[in-house]
């Protein structure tokens, strides 16, 4: 009678030990702190007084004052405009000649959204790395390009996208900070929380004390593998396994003792 209660208490104990390998990675994530983005990130010192700074500022931070033709497409809009093509085509028509004119409702409304959004276009994949200073008249129809300078496309970069140090969150601040700290030459970046402030705005543009920040991505880990908790889980599987095959035996030593 004892050998069977001790074959069936280790039939009991095994069958739990089997789900393991889903309840231990479930309980892991249930109990640990939010994952790290997949990014890490540095910051660089820039300055508007520099001319390799400028094409820094406009190259990692220009599109919160422009968008270049490629993304007025179906592919990098997801959908965002009426009518990509006759709205890229004015565009880029406008860019060559100065002005451009078009009759479609779509690419009207399209353009009209593009001009409150952004104060530069440009052709990212052009033959040559100009940007024109754009607006949109008589309710969409007429759109009017001209040369802008980087320096001018990067004033504008800075003066609108950047962030003030001192008008940040404190959550915020120390996203910042940790960053700062960790962008030396022999620092690899600071890899943040999903979770963390400001991490939605990054990368970006920061200026701390008097100095301008250009915070980028530094490089991308895929965290690919099993985890430890996996591991584990496998571990315990393969032990209740064991002790329901024990349990089994002792049973039927048991049942044929008897």
């Amino acid at each position: 009678m004892r050998l069977r209660k001790l074959a069936l208490l280790l039939a009991v104990v095994g069958l739990v030990c089997l789900p393991a390998p889903v309840y231990l990675p479930a309980l892991a994530d249930a109990t640990s702190p939010p994952p790290q983005t997949s990014q890490s990130y540095r910051a660089e010192t820039v300055s508007l007084a520099n001319e390799s700074d400028v094409e820094t500022i406009v190259s990692r931070h220009g599109r919160t004052v422009s968008i270049s033709v490629h993304q007025v497409s179906h592919r990098y809009s997801a959908g965002e405009y009426r009518a990509p093509n006759e709205t890229r085509e004015t565009l880029a028509a406008a860019m060559r000649s100065g002005t451009a004119r078009t009759a479609a409702a779509g690419a009207r409304a399209d353009l009209q959204a593009i001009a409150r959004n952004n104060t530069y276009v440009h052709d990212a994949y052009g033959e040559r790395d100009q940007y024109y200073r754009f607006s949109v008249e008589e309710n969409g129809s007429l759109v009017t390009a001209r040369n802008a300078t980087l320096q001018r496309v990067a004033n504008a970069t800075v003066e609108r996208g950047a962030y003030r140090y001192e008008n940040l969150s404190p959550g915020a601040r120390e996203t910042v900070d940790r960053i700062l700290r960790n962008s030396s030459d022999e620092d690899f970046g600071y890899r943040p929380r999903v979770n963390d402030a400001f991490v939605d705005r990054l990368p970006a543009l920061v200026e701390k004390d008097g100095t301008l920040h250009s915070i980028t991505v530094y490089g991308h880990v895929d965290d690919f593998g099993f985890g430890i908790e996996l591991v584990v889980g496998l571990g315990v599987a393969g032990v209740g396994a064991v002790l329901i095959l024990v349990g089994g035996a002792l049973y039927a030593v048991a049942w044929w003792r008897e």
